[in-house]
């Protein structure tokens, strides 16, 4: 035998209304810190849309090379 089934109009009690004001202000806290976060995080105006900076250098000075990496200096042909 199956088990009875339910009927639609069961009754369920109703939400109290604390109950449902304190899910209505976690909804609309949690919609206030989502724009503020998005608000304060945006870019700045000045950011344009232009290319983005290099701001790695073109060529390593050998300064920073470690001495075995550095080409040895090669002397003029006319001098001894």
């Amino acid at each position: 035998m199956s088990p009875p089934r339910r009927r639609r109009d069961a009754y369920r009690p109703p939400r109290s209304r604390r109950e449902v004001l304190t899910a209505i202000g976690a909804v609309v806290g949690v919609l206030v810190v989502t724009l503020a976060l998005i608000w304060f995080l945006r870019p700045s105006d000045n950011s344009g849309s232009g290319p983005p900076s290099n701001s790695t250098p073109l060529s390593v000075p050998p300064a920073t090379l470690p001495p075995e990496s550095t080409p040895p200096l090669s002397t003029p042909a006319g001098t001894p």
